[in-house]
Formats: C-alpha cells, structure tokens, sequence
C-alpha cells in the first residue's frame, strides 16, 4: 500500500559548490505597492547570472548566494507590474520587504483582421524559438523540489531533494542528487522527487503521465491549437499577451489553458496549462487531475530557460465494493545557476540511467550541504514536518473504505487480532518451497497434489518434485526434474534440463487454456474441453538463452510411453446440472522416442488478453524407429503473436492490430496425440487466440493453421459518439476477425472434429466493461452461427 500510492504520485507528475565562504541566505516578501497583498510566484532574479527563484503561495522567497558575489542587484517580476531592482550587499538587513507597483502603459491600437492576433503571436514565438533552440547543445544547473502528499484532509508526507541537473540535446536529461530530507514516515528510498522527469513546456514534445504531448511551441503546432489573444498586460514598458490555448483536435492529447508571451523579445514568459480530457486512465482510476504551471526567463541572455515547474494533482482510486481517499499532490521545483553550452563531464551520461544519488557518484568532499528550502514552507507544511513522524503511515493516511477493506487491511493490529489470517499461519508452518496442487477432469476426478521446488545457488542448479493422487481413477502422480546452470557469460546462459514424469497428460495443447481454469469450469459442470491419456516420459534438452535478447534455442529428446485410460468416464460435477460427460477419445498406445529443436523469441503461451506481445516460437520434432520409437513422423509447428500501434500513438494506451498465428504441419504417420489443435471457446469463455464460433471443443488435425486478429480502437467510437461517460470509464470498442482450418488427410480417428473447409468468423466486443469484464459478439461467415461470449479485458 506504501508503495503504491508513493508509485502514483511519482508517475504523475511524472548543487554545485562554492568556490570560498559560507552562503548568505536572502530572504524577502514580494506585496502589491496598493494593497498591500503578496504575491505568489513573483521571480526574483540576480542580475548579470543565471541564478533566482521564486515566491511561495505567501509571497516570501529565499535565496542562497556567495558572499563573494556582493554587492549584487535582485531583479523581482510579475506581471502586470513594473519590475523593481533591489541592491544587496553584506551589509543588508532581511527580510527584505520588496512592493511592486502595476504597470500603467497606454496600449497601442490593434488592427483587427479575421486572424486572431493569439495565432500571429504564436507563430512568432515558435519561429524565434527555432533560433535560439538550435543553439543550446548543453546545461547544466542546480534544482530544489519539493513533493506534498495530501489526502482529503490534511498533509500526509513532503519529501524535499536538491540535486544538479544535466541536460543535452542528444542524450537527455541526467540528474544527480546530492542532498534528500522527507518526513519520518518515509524512508529515504521513498523519496522520489526530483527534476528529471519534468516538463519542459518549450520542448516540441513533452510526456505527461505516459502521453506524449504536442507542445505549445511545436513547429506544428497551429495545426493542433488555436491560440486566442485575450488581454494585453505589462511589464515595465513592453507588452505581455495573455493568450488562451485551445486544442484543435478532440481525440488527440494535448493542453488547454493560457499563456503569457513577451511582446519584446516574443518569448514565453509563464504558462498555466492542463491536460485534456483525453488524458485519463482506466478502472479502477476514477478522477485524474493534472495542472502545471511553469516560468521562463532569458537571464539578460540569448536562451529562456525554466526557472521553475509547478504542479497540482488528484487522483481517486476505487470501485465497487473499494474506495480510497482522494491523492492530492503538489509538486513545486526550481532551477537556477545555470551554466549553458558546457562542458559535461563525459561520466555523466555514460551511465544509462536518469537519475543517481551523489554518494554513488561524487566524492564527499564534493558536496555542499545547504540551508533548505529556498522556497519558505507554508505553515501547513512547517507543522506537518513537526508532527508527523513514523507512526503516521500512508496506510492509515488513505485507508480505504466498502465492504472489500478488509481484503487490503494488513496492519499489524488486525493481523495479532485475527493471528495474521489462514495464510499467514501456513505460512509459518509449511517450509520455503513446498506448493500444492489441485485439478478435476472427467478421467481423474479431483486430484490432489504437493510439489517442492529448492535452487542450490553454489551448485546453479533448481530441483523439482511434484506427487498427487486422483480419486477417481486411482492414479498417482509423480514428478522430477532438474535444472543445471552449464555455464553463463552475461545475460548469456547455457541450460541443461532433464526430467521423469508419469502423469495424467492432455492430449493435444491449447495456446490459450490453462488447466487450471478448464478444471474450474469442469467441476463447475460445464463441458470438459480437453481428451487424457496417461504418458510416462524421460526427457532432456540443452538449451541456451540470452544469446540474442529474448531468445532461447533448445535442442533435446524424449523418450515416452503412452497408455489410455481403462474404466469409465467421471460423470460428476460438484452441482450436479452439466449434460452427461462425452466420451474421451482415445491414443494410438505405445513408445514415442523423439528429438526436437525449438527457437523461441520472446513467446509465451497462456491468456493473452491483458496484453499484447512480438513473439514467435518455431518447434521441430522428428520420431523414428531408428529411435526404437513405435511411431515415424517429421513435424514442424510456428506460433506468435504481433501487436502494432495504428492510430492516436500519442496517447499513453494507442489503438492496436494484433494479431496471432499459429500452424503446423507432418509427414508420416501422426499419432492423434501429436495432432495440432485450434481452439474454440470454452463454453461461454472467448479469449483472444480462439474461433468463438466454434464451441466446445477444438478443431484437430496433422495440417492445421489459424490467424486471429482484433483492432483495439479503445473509447475512440465512444468519444466520436459524444458518450464521453462510457470512455471516462474505460469502455473502448473491439472489431475481431479469424479464420482457421484442421485436416487430418486421409487418417480417420473417430471423435476428433475436422473444419471441414475454412471456418470464418468476424465480430465486435464490448471491452473492460467495469474494469473486469469483456462481451464478445461473433458471426460464423462460412457457414450459419451466431455466439455471445465473455472474456477478460484487454488493458494493454
């Protein structure tokens, strides 16, 4: 829970030293000259450097300097009124109290055309920023951050950092930590805050909480934003335009809000923006939101640059039966002390990562431990660090609350209370490694197993055992393998794996179906989707992986001997309402010896519905009687899986194509346990990979080949439709297709199902209904047949 919501607040927000003396710190108040009111985010800057900061929501500021750069000039700034200069020296009293007067300007006429002037404006600020943008290569510059976390009543935990900051054009951004404090109830590890994830609102692209985000000062920017000049405002003597930013396109991720631009030099000076409705996340979020104000100034130089981020948050998590608090966020940062177009240590970006602590990296005698925060606390945050300590924990801070709390309530008070709950109790007295086991099947009937798994690190190697029983057709279970470590050089590794087994095995494999859920709906009395036969095999392989990144080839034999089950079928189920069960079709008995080479790249079978994957497998197996193998075939199978971003590619989830394959093909005589198989759903379940369709069983055969595919067009018809409460929700819209056929040639096995031709299908899906639910509506195309499904979301 700690994590978590610490995990959050950092995804959505997505100091050098001195060269003599101890630093003085300059502390002020920046108020109206008239009212006598502070002034928020008034910049206050040294003249003739790249040093400032800003003030807090109560108009105070502070600022460390050498002493050795006295006397100096304080340059203080906001618009709308007149900017003021402020002589410090040694000698000068603080707090400094600093009013600023508004700026009083006769505006010039503005010739009206039908081009609204906010576009005009724009279109100068982007062309200018060309200029100076192509020629800052480098910098390099000091950041303080400051992150307060809130529920809906109060301060929960501020966490505060300093650290230099390393940006260049082709590498990026790298930030070095040299100092860290955060309230007691957070750990140091806990502190995420820092500069190098934050936005830069004069870059032409800017990722906010996994979009990516067409910035206001994009070359193309006009066609993706109106820009509407609402006011005319001052400093000192030249113009600022307050100008409105409105996304052009609805379904693309872009910012909306205002900003304000320099009439001199036509530079941004301050924008106040925030991500579009588009900017949103699924179930179980059900309110995300971000604001983001930044300042820029030019330092008296040729490049504007940030002085600060600013950044307001609330996110709500929850559903039914499950609700937090609200997650309330501020993030405050600034920059100052710049040192531009420099020479960068090249040890800064040999490392890949983005961000290091200075201990790691820098010698102590390096490091400059500093006065905090240069940014005063508000009295909220100053008691909030006096008060809280580590008992006040995020868990308490955020308990949630509904009749499903008590499944994420892991205090330490209900855990003596209830003496930690059933599985904690097993967990003090079942040994490390022991697992158990469970399964039903028509030819078994419940089975119940025990497994143990222990890795000897010196040795490199992994031991299994596994043994159960089944009840019904009295048939033991029982498992060993062994994993050896050959060799390993880098993420390369050389693996010898062998094993004896004498199970109750499947008769053909499904790419889609774990066992575990086939043995839930069987008891539940639905329809047993798989055929048995018992197989006592000794296998061995020699595999290598890492050779090539996600790659393993293997290369191995077997050596199997394969019976069919005597006795009747296990007509049961535990509620007593499924048809009578079918009868299971049996094998060609025998030895099976065979070898096999197999080329796997980043493929995993299973549920693929979550998400989307690249990967193919490719398998070859060979069994002769040169072998002392009973059978003589030559089989070659491929299955993978594509996925492949197609529109709105900007948004953190982009519309998607994927597509899976699988086929293979045999010479010889194929046992009908060697057959391939294309799966269909079971019974009302419809996962991705499968003909809906075709219901109940697979269609098998010694040729087979299927290509499933489905367009994810996420909320997008949603939103063209105007039904922006279902995309708010994370509704989205799925259009599938597929089309497969099986043949077993001239072989007849009685009970197997061929396709009889090509079997087409096509249909539309209803996906992440309530965050856990997705409808499946499917049409046969070659033949009559309509079917309705459910399955499991697709998220990613």
């Amino acid at each position: 829970m700690r994590i978590l919501f610490l995990l959050i607040a950092a995804v959505l927000l997505s100091a050098s030293a001195y060269s003599q003396g101890n630093p003085v710190l300059i502390s002020g108040i920046v108020l109206d000259s008239v009212t006598g009111e502070s002034l928020p985010s008034a910049t206050i800057l040294i003249e003739d450097s790249y040093n400032g900061t800003i003030s807090n929501v109560n108009g105070r500021f502070t600022l460390e300097v050498n002493p050795l750069q006295f006397p100096l000039v304080l340059q203080v700034r906001y618009i709308g009124y007149q900017t003021e200069r402020i002589p410090v020296n040694a000698d000068t009293d603080f707090p400094l109290e600093i009013t600023l007067s508004k700026a009083v300007t006769e505006m010039q006429e503005i010739v009206v055309t039908d081009r609204d002037p906010g576009l005009s404006i724009m279109e100068t600020v982007i062309a200018r920023k060309q200029i100076w943008r192509g020629n800052l290569n480098n910098f390099r510059a000091e950041a303080y951050t400051r992150q307060v976390l809130s529920n809906d009543t109060s301060i929960v935990s501020i966490s505060e950092s300093r650290s230099l900051l390393y940006w260049d054009r082709e590498m990026g951004p790298r930030e070095i930590q040299s100092e860290a404090r955060q309230t007691s109830n957070l750990s140091a590890e806990q502190n995420f805050s820092g500069v190098r994830y934050l936005p830069n609102f004069y870059d032409d692209n800017i990722d906010i909480a996994g979009y990516n985000m067409v910035g206001i000062t994009h070359p193309d920017a006009l066609r993706y934003y109106n820009f509407s000049l609402i006011e005319t405002t001052f400093i000192d003597d030249f113009p600022v335009y307050r100008i409105e930013v409105i996304p052009k396109r609805e379904r693309q991720p872009l910012f909306t809000g205002e900003v304000f631009v320099d009439g001199d030099e036509f530079a941004l000076l301050e924008v106040n923006l925030k991500p579009n409705r588009v900017v949103s996340f699924p179930p179980p979020v059900q309110d995300f939101n971000l604001a983001y104000r930044q300042q820029f100034s030019d330092y008296g130089r040729d490049f504007w640059l940030p002085v600060d981020v600013r950044i307001e948050g609330r996110v709500r998590v929850g559903f039914v039966g499950l609700q937090f608090p609200a997650i309330q966020f501020r993030q405050i940062s600034i920059l100052s002390d710049y040192d531009v177009n420099t020479q960068i240590p090249d040890s800064i970006f040999a490392d890949e990562n983005e961000f290091v602590r200075a201990d790691s990296t820098l010698s102590d005698s390096s490091l400059v431990k500093r006065e905090m925060p240069p940014v005063p606390f508000t009295e909220e945050e100053e008691n909030a660090y006096a008060t809280i300590d580590s008992t006040s924990t995020l868990e308490e801070a955020f308990q949630p609350s509904g009749f499903l709390s008590r499944l994420v309530d892991d205090s330490d008070e209900d855990e003596e209370r209830d003496g930690g709950g059933i599985f904690m109790r097993l967990g003090g007295v079942v040994p490390s490694g022991i697992s158990f086991r469970g399964r039903f099947n028509r030819m078994d009937g419940f089975h119940a197993g025990i497994g143990y798994t222990r890795e000897f690190d010196v040795l490199k190697n992994r031991l299994k055992l596994g043994s159960g029983y089944s009840f019904y057709s009295k048939k033991w279970d029982m498992m060993v393998s062994l994993r050896q470590q050959m060799a390993r050089a880098g993420d390369t590794a050389f693996l010898l794996d062998a094993g004896y087994e004498n199970i109750t095995d499947t008769r053909y494999e499904s790419e889609v179906y774990p066992l575990f859920l086939n043995s839930i709906t069987a008891a539940a009395g639905a329809r047993d989707y798989f055929d048995y036969y018992r197989n006592e095999k000794i296998s061995m392989a020699l595999s290598v992986s890492g050779l090539i990144p996600d790659t393993r080839f293997s290369i191995g034999g077997t050596r199997e001997r394969h019976q069919n089950f005597e006795g009747g079928v296990y007509d049961y189920s535990l509620f007593g309402w499924h048809k009578t069960r079918r009868e299971n079709v049996s094998v060609t008995e025998g030895r099976l010896h065979a070898m096999f080479a197999e080329l796997n790249v980043n493929y995993e079978s299973g549920l693929q519905t979550f998400s989307g994957t690249n990967g193919v497998r490719i398998r070859g197996e060979w069994s002769d009687g040169i072998l002392g193998s009973d059978f003589g075939y030559l089989k070659a199978g491929i299955t993978g899986e594509l996925t492949i971003p197609t529109f709105y590619t900007r948004r953190l989830f982009a519309n998607q194509l994927h597509i899976f394959f699988t086929g293979g093909t045999a010479t010889g005589e194929l046992p009908v346990q060697r057959f391939g198989a294309i799966d269909g759903s079971m019974t009302r379940f419809t996962p991705f990979g499968s003909l809906r369709t075709r219901i109940g069983i697979p269609y098998e055969g010694s040729t087979h080949w299927l290509i499933n595919a489905e367009h994810n067009f996420r909320s997008i018809p949603f939103e063209l439709l105007g039904l922006w409460s279902l995309a708010d929700k994370g509704w989205s819209m799925i259009l599938f297709g597929g089309a497969g056929s099986a043949s077993a040639g001239s072989s007849t096995v009685p009970g197997i199902l061929e396709s009889d031709g090509v079997h087409t299908e096509a249909g539309v899906s209803l996906n992440s209904i309530f965050g856990i639910l997705r409808i499946d509506f499917a049409k046969r195309l070659d033949a009559p047949g309509a079917f309705i499904g459910l399955s499991l979301p697709r998220f990613f």
